[in-house]
């Protein structure tokens, strides 16, 4: 009688993989949050060098503009999803500056246009209003932020998202996890404080 053979641990065969898709996500978190405190920042210089004044410019206390985050993360994802694994020879595939400044012009132009319409229908909200700019689409959008965006899209997805990834996965996976655990409590407590008691005012934005 033959002696039957036994099967492979499939869970251990798709470790890997797992670890991998955990990695990412861990990556896009830290992206996420990096994107906000950066956008943050980006808007409160603009209204201090041009007021002299400073401005709590997001709709949440703390200091982050989710919308940053998730335009750094769709640039990662969509503009650069070759640069988040390597190919079969280990090495990552780089993207060209060009494209990546024309496709960022469109995706986060349109990612303002839908959020912009979105808050303007449902709750008569608006957070920027570029009407009068040149080749604006009813205040929504302008050939100004498009370009913005562009040369956004190309120091995040040519240089600095390739710097930030290096240095997180230098770090160890248990940081890593206590970093992205510590930070999403204090969003979403955030989230909720500014449901109850919503900071508005004058040049609030997303």
């Amino acid at each position: 009688m033959k002696k039957q053979k036994h099967l492979p641990d499939f869970t251990r065969l798709c470790k890997p993989e797992q670890n991998t898709i955990q990695n990412i996500l861990s990556l896009m978190i830290f992206f996420f949050f990096t994107g906000s405190v950066c956008g943050y920042v980006w808007e409160v210089l603009i209204f201090l060098l041009k007021e002299g004044t400073f401005r709590n410019r997001g709709f949440l206390y703390g200091p982050w503009l989710p919308v940053y985050g998730i335009g750094a993360v769709l640039f990662s994802v969509i503009l650069s999803p070759r640069e988040l694994l390597p190919d079969s020879s280990g090495k990552y595939k780089k993207n060209h500056p060009v494209t990546v400044f024309f496709l960022s012009a469109l995706l986060g132009s349109g990612l303002e246009l839908v959020i912009g319409w979105f808050l303007d229908l449902f709750w008569n909200l608006r957070y920027w209003d570029y009407s009068g700019y040149f080749l604006d689409f009813r205040g929504y959008i302008c050939l100004v932020s498009a370009l913005g965006f562009g040369i956004a899209g190309v120091l995040w997805v040519c240089i600095f998202s390739k710097i930030l990834q290096k240095w997180w996965y230098h770090i160890s996976l248990d940081f890593r996890k206590k970093w992205n655990m510590f930070w999403v409590f204090i969003f979403v407590t955030d989230c909720a404080a500014a449901l109850i008691f919503p900071n508005t005012g004058h040049s609030i934005t997303f």
